[in-house]
């Protein structure tokens, strides 16, 4: 059998013709590589390949397979093998596989995939070092791949196993595939005795010169013309003289020690160490480049990431004349478990829902997960998991899993981020590559943005939302929602009702429109705005009513920074009206205008909060604050009135704290109004200090 796979191993050394009894395509495989493939089979020695790379007859049409070749073609490749014995099809076998030529961003990546490529072959030597970059990836043997990280390959030095192993290497995007042909050292010793008979099958004789006289322990001397046969399972003596007979000839000698028995042992590592048991000076003999070799321990062992297992028939050799061979079985298993397969619920690195996560180990392997804390999403939620801010998170702290299963769950109102890893280690300790996974689990952050693409919008960073009323029915089902807006928004006709918590964020002169007739009402909820424009203007409905109001709050909280809020009234309209409820403003600007009576903000049993704020209202009868019950606050604010008549501030029962505020009044009848700010008996004024009065 012509075996390539043990290329180098004579018949001194050779593998059990009985594992290889059919052709072999050991490369290339099925895939995509990025270099041109070398062609190597495993051909019987009574059979005789041919090879096409169209799909073609190779019989016909073909070419002639007589040792690994390198097929300089690229692109789609049909490769087929037809193998025949006496001119009968004895196999037919197609790979068909793709070259896409390519060169790793990396300079040592490149250099040496370069040494590879112009022969598909990269020798080795037991014993030495064979690097790989450590910015590759690499897998040894047939697939399924099970890739271990780049660095110094090497194995014992006195293991006696010649093999060619394919091998593939990948930087993450493209993968090349070459054969790595690994042959004994030479460490052994070289000596050789020449006698003149030869030994085969351990028990049978021949006798080599006819110039000699030979005798076999105690028999008589005599030419040996046949071959004789010994029983091995004890010592004999050789002797031979010239048969020429004379007093003064010498007489050589050689003892046969009874046949021996092999001892195979395996190390913690995997490696297989055979030794001969039943005489000093029996060695194992290996061929190398047509030189024996002779070991004293025979070591089979290969890189970590590989496999090989079979039944070496190994040459025996005694005080340097050959024996026979015996029977060597082997299975070194250093090939780590495929990396496991995680599947995840979540369609892609960002997910609205708690996500479930399944992590799959190769059969027959133990499942070792580790998942690191949840990790708050402070601002923007990144556009994927590849940000920088996620580098430093680690999950190493590994338990063995018996279900293979994981549920990562949102812990606050912040996105969380999540990193989840794992790997397997199978019956001989080998461990497998760490397969990972991320994932942002963000339940309550929107994004809206009017001029987006409307496909896929889900409300993410990626897909926005384009509409408010989207973002209202996620408020339905959410008890809490965070909306950064960009640009302009129309609001949905009537009234946008806020049930649950929800917080705006505006962005890029982010501007809520409200048509005539629309507002807002919260109900037993919080509601948040900053950096953003509420502006309800023009004509229509809201026109009409005769008691409107603009935001209404219901046993809720509103809370405005950074905003600019206006609106337009018929008659008689507020922009603001609060019952039980908490209201914060600050570094913002309310404005209020009707015909007959406005007020900017309009208060029951309330807290409210006014800090460094522009309040502005315009009728015939204006007023900024009109506050019954609860604590009232206005510090560092402007209050401007504009009409007839009115009143910065109205304060019904409060406890109030009035300081460094400027009051401006532009009334047609402001004697009549009297002072910018009116309290009523009840009221209870904790601080008033350092305020302005402007037209009062």
């Amino acid at each position: 059998m012509r075996k390539l796979i043990l290329c180098f191993i004579s018949l001194v050394f050779s593998v059990s013709a009985a594992l290889y009894a059919d052709a072999v395509i050991v490369n290339p495989e099925p895939g995509t590589w990025a270099n041109k493939q070398i062609l190597e089979l495993d051909v019987p020695d009574d059979e005789v390949a041919f090879y096409s790379l169209n799909g073609s007859d190779p019989v016909s049409s073909g070419f002639a397979y007589d040792g690994p070749v390198l097929l300089d073609i690229a692109g789609s490749i049909e490769l087929r093998v037809i193998t025949t014995k006496n001119d009968k099809v004895a196999a037919d076998m197609t790979v068909i596989y793709t070259v896409t030529p390519a060169v790793p961003s990396d300079r040592e990546a490149s250099t040496f995939i370069d040494s590879v490529t112009p022969r598909g072959i990269i020798d080795y030597t037991a014993g030495t070092s064979l690097s790989i970059p450590s910015s590759l990836s690499y897998s040894l043997g047939k697939q399924p791949e099970s890739y271990l990280k780049g660095g110094a390959l090497s194995y014992a030095a006195d293991c006696i196993l010649s093999r060619d192993i394919p091998c593939t290497v990948t930087d993450g995007t493209a993968k090349w595939r070459f054969i790595i042909r690994t042959i004994p050292s030479q460490s052994g010793v070289f000596t050789r005795r020449t006698v003149p008979f030869k030994i085969s099958d351990w028990s049978t004789i021949t006798f080599t010169n006819s110039k000699f006289i030979y005798k076999i322990d105690d028999s008589y001397w005599a030419p040996m013309k046949d071959p004789v046969r010994l029983d091995r399972s004890v010592s004999h003596t050789i002797y031979w003289q010239s048969i020429a007979v004379s007093a003064g000839n010498p007489v050589e000698s050689f003892e046969l020690a009874p046949k021996p028995a092999v001892f195979v042992s395996s190390s913690k590592s995997g490696t297989v160490t055979a030794v001969l048991r039943g005489g000093d000076n029996y060695r194992f003999g290996i061929d190398i480049n047509d030189t024996v070799v002779l070991f004293e321990i025979a070591c089979i062992d290969t890189f970590p990431g590989d496999e090989t297992k079979g039944i070496l028939d190994a040459g025996i050799y005694y005080n340097a004349v050959y024996q026979g061979t015996l029977p060597v079985s082997y299975n070194v298993d250093k090939r780590a478990p495929c990396a496991p397969v995680i599947k995840s619920s979540a369609s892609s690195f960002y997910s609205r829902k708690n996500v479930d996560v399944k992590i799959e180990g190769e059969p027959g392997s133990e499942l070792y997960v580790a998942v690191s804390a949840p990790v708050p999403v402070t601002g923007d939620v990144p556009a994927d998991v590849s940000h920088s801010e996620f580098n430093s998170v680690k999950a190493d702290s590994f338990t063995l899993s018996k279900s293979g299963s994981v549920v990562l769950e949102s812990t606050s109102e912040n996105a969380v981020y999540y990193k989840l890893c794992a790997f397997s280690v199978d019956g001989m300790g080998n461990k497998s590559s760490v397969s990972a996974y991320d994932v942002i689990i963000d339940q309550y952050n929107y994004y809206l943005d009017a001029s987006a693409d409307r496909k896929d919008a889900d409300g993410s960073r990626l897909h926005p939302f384009t509409s408010f009323e989207q973002c209202l029915d996620v408020l339905k089902t959410s008890r809490y929602a965070h909306i950064t807006i960009n640009g302009t928004i129309r609001m949905p006709a009537g009234e946008s009702v806020f049930a649950s918590n929800c917080v705006i964020n505006g962005r890029d002169d982010a501007r809520l429109i409200f048509d005539p007739g629309s507002s807002i009402v919260v109900r037993s909820a919080s509601f948040s705005v900053s950096d953003c424009v509420l502006e309800c203007s023009g004509t229509g409905d809201i026109q009409k009513n005769t008691n409107a109001a603009f935001i209404q709050l219901e046993h809720s909280v509103l809370l405005l920074k950074g905003c600019e809020v206006t609106a337009v009234f018929g008659d008689n309209g507020t922009a603001v009206t609060a019952d039980t409820s908490v209201i914060n403003v600050a570094d913002s600007g309310i404005t209020s205008k009707a015909t007959v009576y406005t007020s900017s903000i309009s208060s029951v049993a309330t807290k409210v909060t006014i800090k460094n704020t522009r309040v502005s209202a315009v009728a015939a009868t204006a007023v900024n604050f009109s506050v019954q019950g609860g604590d009232f606050e206005l510090r560092s604010s402007s209050c401007n009135i504009t009409g007839s008549y009115g009143r910065s501030v109205e304060l019904f029962g409060t406890h109030s704290r009035i300081t460094d505020n400027t009051f401006n009044a532009d009334l047609s009848f402001g004697s009549r109004t009297g002072n910018a700010v009116y309290t009523d008996a009840k009221n209870v004024a904790v601080e008033y200090s350092g305020n302005i009065l402007q037209g009062f």
